[in-house]
């Protein structure tokens, strides 16, 4: 009887600590699982809170798109003179809402040089005021008869800086001309001769909307496009005399502004390129919600009788 005690204690201590290590090994795995589906959980709830703060966000950038949309058709509604100081250019700072805040700006496009004016080709008014641009910008005047070809819809190059689909078809990545309208000046990027830093240059001063032939509101307009409107560049003085003469409501008519001194013997140039009132804008919203901040680009176009403003595309963001 001895003997077999001595034989079976050692597999008892076996046996035991095989069951121990099962035991232990069950319990990491229970702890393991355990923190895994907290974890999951914790995401699940991060992802619905982030879903309901950007929507959230999102509409509220919606309700301040048409709060300026309505302002902008009461203004039209009132005259037919565009100009810095009118209420959708001066909007109420910065609102304080539930968990959140919200902001709203307009800005007239049509106070930027419209790049699908290129459409008409290497024509007698936008060309010249385009390559006067680059001119000024020190960006290479070249790239003016690249943009065009993008533009057009035919396969003929232009001038001897033009490029149609033979030039974009032998690159790495090869691709086509759009031969169409620009619908968004990032779309720059593709033209042969642009790249990011002539974008970012030119940006604050261009814009692409749906149709050419746009005019430029002299009322609204940066101070470098109402320099190169005359064919001589005009001076930083002169420049800053033609702002002054805008005063607090802007030039009330096309005659005024053509009969000042600086269009001397411009004027017959320089009147198919302006305007006072503008029937394109950009509304800015941008609503902190949660964690969320949402930004609502949207381009709105209001009816030569003002009395409609219609969104015509939107471009959402996060951050």
């Amino acid at each position: 009887m001895r003997g077999r005690r001595q034989i079976q204690t050692p597999l008892l201590k076996r046996a035991s600590g095989v069951a121990l290590l099962t035991v232990l090994f069950i319990l990491v795995l229970i702890t393991t699982l355990s923190v895994y589906l907290v974890e999951q959980e914790h995401l699940s709830i991060r992802r619905i809170s982030n879903q309901r703060d950007a929507e959230q966000g999102f509409q509220m950038a919606t309700g301040a798109e048409q709060w300026a949309v309505k302002i902008l058709e009461r203004d039209g509604k009132e005259n037919n003179v565009d100009h810095l100081l009118e209420p959708w250019n001066v909007l109420l700072p910065e609102v304080k809402v539930e968990e959140g805040t919200l902001l709203s700006e307009v800005q007239d496009l049509q106070g930027l040089f419209n790049i699908n004016n290129l459409a008409s080709g290497r024509d007698e008014v936008w060309y010249p005021l385009f390559t006067r641009l680059l001119s000024v910008l020190e960006i290479n005047e070249a790239i003016a008869d690249a943009l065009i070809d993008w533009i057009d819809g035919d396969q003929d190059i232009t001038g001897s800086n033009g490029a149609e689909d033979s030039d974009y078809l032998g690159l790495d990545i090869s691709y086509r001309t759009a031969d169409r309208m620009i619908a968004d000046i990032g779309e720059l990027i593709w033209v042969k001769g642009f790249d990011e830093k002539i974008l970012t240059t030119l940006s604050p001063f261009i814009t692409a909307l749906p149709e050419n032939n746009i005019k430029i509101n002299i009322n609204t307009s940066p101070p470098l496009l109402l320099r190169i409107l005359t064919k001589e560049i005009l001076p930083d003085a002169a420049v800053e005399s033609l702002i002054e003469g805008r005063g607090e409501e802007g030039y009330r008519d096309i005659e005024t502004f053509l009969t000042r001194t600086e269009m001397a013997a411009e004027s017959n140039n320089v009147e198919p390129l302006i305007t006072i009132n503008s029937k394109y804008f950009q509304v800015r919203s941008e609503a902190e919600f949660g964690r969320l901040t949402t930004v609502l680009l949207s381009t709105v176009q209001r009816k030569t009788n003002g009395d409609k403003v219609t969104v015509l595309r939107r471009r959402r963001g996060l951050s």
